[in-house]
């Protein structure tokens, strides 16, 4: 589930430029919903990693990395989202 996490990362990031381009309500809701899937996916397969022993950090650990990127994809479009609606 590490590398489900980082690819629906990927696909959020991809889709959130293009909603800033073009800002479709389809669009923001299919980034929002593509990172908090990144986000949750990666959470379950972090885990069942620590429950399997523990979570390896020495390595590039796709769940760790996915679910980080979305999260903070999320939080910065948020507050992005926020501001442009309170400025219209």
């Amino acid at each position: 589930m590490g590398f489900v996490s980082l690819g629906l990362a990927v696909v959020g990031i991809v889709t959130t430029l293009v909603h800033y381009v073009n800002h479709s309500i389809t669009l923001g809701i299919i980034t929002a919903v593509a990172l908090i899937a990144s986000v949750v996916t990666g959470l379950l397969d972090m885990r069942k990693q620590n429950a399997n022993g523990g979570i390896n950090h020495e390595t590039v650990n796709p769940a760790v990395l996915g679910h980080g990127i979305a999260f903070v994809v999320l939080l910065l479009g948020g507050i992005m989202c926020v501001i442009a609606n309170v400025r219209a």
